[in-house]
């Protein structure tokens, strides 16, 4: 994990080129405004299954207050922003949502797991207060209504293109192992992957359910060998995902792996060459040949600042607060409350704001953030761009490029 440690620098390449902070440390201020304090709540997993990219989530959003605060706010107004355990427990993220909601916080934020997001969003949207989701990748968060965003891609949308450079490689069968506890894997084990699979002509040959919580794969790890496929679909995350890798090639499997971002944030590293050929998609990896720029000056300010390498989740929690600062910005010498920046959040929205994760970031009509993402190949020990990659994974995604 990379968590920085209040350290700071200004990121001028990323931010500025948004207008992000152009006028925040010299901007003209009303006297309302002057010294006013925008209060975030960070709801994040900083214990449990959903610590291994929690911890990020949150680091990256505390990152980024520190550089808007340090380059003198926005219009006057500092960021304050309280970072609340979740637990990976659905009962203690929507207490918190609770609190938050009758709380002075100006807007919440949360990352990671779906099953949290769609518990806290219903309690967002009736007490009227601006709900940022990042990494939570069921698309029925947003649906609730017009005070929840998120600011991650449906990892779904990704998954065409992936398994096509799967194809172009010669495979043509695939086993999916699967969290089935966990709803975004179940949607994808059962629905996304067999649709595209059968689109392409790729048979599945067999789908299997495990838990969390499991730490012996060596059953289903031989069922998936006996089925001979090609490739494998590891949906587990946390933990989970190096246990399980290593039972496949204990088994005998020793083909190429493939699956979503909890792939991603160091989830490999504890498996070292057994995760060879291993292929997600990904919003961001620190690689200086990240098809976009913005990503690119993210990762050459963040080494600056902290002399750690940024992981996907140290960006989507950048992220998330770059969007909150985009809207501060429309908001300008206007009064904060929390109609007033769901109403700014829109405007963004629509137009686009500069991120680590995409250069414009934009939003649909169901408030789901557009962003060009990268397909991964975990090379034994980092996380490199795939070869073969052509534009971006999000297929008719358009953004200023290099």
């Amino acid at each position: 994990m990379n968590r920085p440690l209040g350290t700071a620098a200004p990121l001028a390449a990323l931010v500025l080129a948004g207008s992000l902070l152009a006028g925040c440390a010299g901007g003209s201020n009303s006297d309302e405004a002057a010294g006013d304090v925008v209060r975030i709540t960070y709801i994040a997993d900083l214990t449990g299954p959903g610590a291994f990219y929690g911890e990020d989530w949150a680091a990256g959003a505390e990152y980024a207050v520190d550089e808007i605060n340090d380059a003198g706010g926005i219009g006057g107004r500092t960021l304050e922003i309280d970072v609340v355990d979740s637990a990976s427990d659905q009962a203690a993220a929507v207490g918190a949502m609770n609190s938050a909601a009758r709380s002075d916080s100006s807007v919440v934020m949360y990352a990671l797991l779906s099953q949290n997001a769609l518990a806290m969003a219903p309690v967002a949207q009736r007490e009227e207060v601006p709900f940022i989701v990042g990494q939570s990748s069921v698309d029925g968060v947003t649906d609730v209504g017009d005070f929840v965003y998120r600011t991650s891609t449906s990892e779904g949308d990704y998954y065409g293109a992936m398994l096509r450079n799967l194809q172009e490689q010669g495979v043509e069968s695939t086993a999916i192992l699967y969290a089935g506890d966990n709803p975004t894997a179940v949607t994808n084990a059962t629905e996304r992957i067999p649709a595209i699979a059968e689109e392409l002509g790729i048979e599945v040959t067999d789908t299997i359910e495990v838990r969390t919580a499991d730490t012996d794969y060596s059953q289903p790890a031989s069922r998936i060998v006996e089925g001979s496929p090609d490739a494998v679909a590891n949906l587990t995350f946390g933990p989970a995902v190096t246990t399980s890798i290593q039972a496949l090639r204990s088994a005998g499997y020793d083909g190429p792996l493939y699956g979503t971002s909890a792939l991603g944030s160091g989830a490999l590293t504890p498996a070292g060459d057994a995760a060879v050929d291993t292929y997600y998609p990904s919003a961001f990896i620190p690689a200086a040949d990240l098809p976009w720029a913005s990503g690119v000056a993210f990762l050459e300010e963040y080494e600056a600042a902290t002399g750690d390498q940024p992981s996907f989740s140290t960006a989507g929690g950048h992220d998330q607060v770059a969007f909150l600062a985009a809207a501060l910005e429309s908001i300008g010498e206007g009064e904060v409350t929390r109609n007033s920046l769901k109403d700014a959040l829109a405007v963004v929205a629509a137009d686009g704001f500069v991120g680590a994760t995409g250069d414009p970031i934009r939003f649909g009509e169901d408030r789901i953030a557009d962003t060009p993402g990268v397909l991964v190949r975990w090379d034994g020990t980092t996380e490199t761009v795939a070869p073969g990659q052509q534009g971006p994974l999000l297929d008719g995604y358009t953004g200023n490029d290099g």
